[in-house]
């Protein structure tokens, strides 16, 4: 792609970001993002095909800056156990401050997870391998026993995010005004420490 493609890419990604700002995900369209900056829909699609990938393309630098400050503020704590519930419970709170900010509705992460999944594919690869490495710090200083790290990195990653969609789904199936985020966190770190408990050195 050119330097004016480039430019083009970046004066949408701008755009999109004040849309969805404005409007929220859920009610923000590529109708209102092209129009933003005088294009068609049409020629809007020619450098991003969905208003999820855009979204994601929008935000993701913010993303990984934050998580990534999550991270730094997660390693001051020097127990590998209580580390990874600080990371978790941080990351969770980023989620939910995204969904409310943007106002996405449950109904679009119902019916959306799988491509925000598909989107999310490095940055998902880099918590489960996060998770995996503080695993092998517990190991190595004696928190932890031998284990399968990165397998277990990858089953808490799993965990986290199946029983965020329960949560997502059991409030659309009823009709619910809003996600309890609360629970959702409740939830997470008590299956969590079950994991990280049936690894723990007595």
């Amino acid at each position: 792609m050119g330097k004016k493609a480039e430019v083009k890419r970046e004066l949408i990604l701008e755009a999109a970001k004040s849309v969805f700002g404005r409007l929220g995900y859920s009610k923000a369209t590529l109708d209102d993002i092209a129009a933003a900056i005088g294009m068609k829909k049409p020629s809007l699609y020619y450098y991003y095909k969905s208003k999820e990938v855009l979204f994601v393309e929008a935000f993701s630098q913010e993303w990984k800056s934050r998580l990534s400050h999550i991270k730094h503020l997660a390693e001051h704590e020097q127990d590998p156990h209580e580390r990874l519930l600080l990371y978790i419970r941080s990351s969770l709170r980023y989620y939910q401050e995204i969904v409310t900010q943007h106002t996405i509705s449950i109904r679009v992460l119902v019916e959306t997870r799988a491509t925000f999944q598909e989107l999310f594919k490095e940055s998902r690869a880099k918590e489960s391998n996060y998770y995996a490495s503080v695993i092998k710090e517990g190991v190595a200083n004696g928190t932890f026993k031998e284990c399968e790290a990165e397998r277990v990195g990858y089953t808490i990653m799993t965990v986290k995010d199946l029983i965020q969609f329960e949560e997502f789904e059991r409030a659309d199936f009823h009709k619910l005004p809003s996600i309890d985020f609360e629970k959702i966190e409740r939830d997470v770190l008590y299956t969590v420490n079950l994991v990280l408990n049936g690894i723990a050195k007595a």
